[in-house]
């Protein structure tokens, strides 16, 4: 039979944690403003309510107890390792995340001034990792996610032209180059941008955060 290529690509997880289950329902979608002042009263406090065993895994691989064999870079700051979306194998659907060690990062908010050579680096390693796949300077889109999967930071590295999936939408996804050149431009002052900024995001109704977002939202409107 003639090898052609897939029409259909399906990712299996094993063991699916509620997280999963929620991430991946279709669900109603909603739009929220996250102020400075939502954040510490309630995005930060579900931060914290959440047990170090949430992510274990992460933990598991920076300390080389698990997928040791698929790192693809490390150092003082950073493991990157190939998402388990991605096969290895076709390059038009490559799939890599940047891992840092730095366990006081949790997301987005956390982004100081004093991280711009850690965003730097990484961004310079994943153009010299994926040059063995051929792939050139602008043929990587590099994102954050807000509000991320999981409370260690983390930047997504996909291929340019991998857009299949929701992950790369607005309301969730925040360019690397982006968050770079505000803390640039910002860099003098304090609190840090991200610290004064309202963030803007899509909640999926089966996020633990849609109840409380949304109607601190209606009550800030009114």
């Amino acid at each position: 039979m003639t090898s052609v290529d897939a029409d259909v690509k399906i990712d299996l997880i094993s063991p699916a944690t509620e997280t999963h289950i929620r991430k991946y329902s279709q669900q109603k979608l909603k739009i929220v403003k996250e102020t400075p002042e939502l954040y510490q009263s309630i995005v930060k406090p579900y931060i914290t309510s959440f047990s170090p065993e949430r992510t274990s895994w992460v933990d598991n691989i920076l300390s080389y107890k698990s997928e040791a064999e698929k790192i693809l870079y490390e150092d003082d700051d950073w493991v990157i390792i190939p998402d388990f979306k991605w096969n290895l194998q076709d390059v038009n659907t490559l799939y890599l995340q940047a891992i840092t060690r730095r366990r006081d990062v949790k997301s987005l908010r956390d982004i100081r001034p004093s991280h711009l050579a850690m965003l730097r680096q990484v961004r310079r390693q994943a153009y010299l990792i994926v040059k063995r796949w051929g792939i050139e300077q602008g043929g990587l889109r590099l994102y954050v996610h807000y509000q991320p999967s999981y409370y260690h930071f983390h930047v997504h590295i996909v291929q340019v032209n991998y857009t299949g999936f929701s992950g790369t939408s607005v309301g969730q996804a925040h360019l690397l180059d982006d968050i770079i050149s505000l803390l640039e431009v910002d860099s003098d002052r304090s609190p840090s941008i991200f610290e004064r900024m309202t963030l803007t995001y899509t909640l999926g109704q089966l996020h633990g955060l849609y109840d409380s977002m949304t109607s601190a939202d209606i009550q800030e409107e009114v």
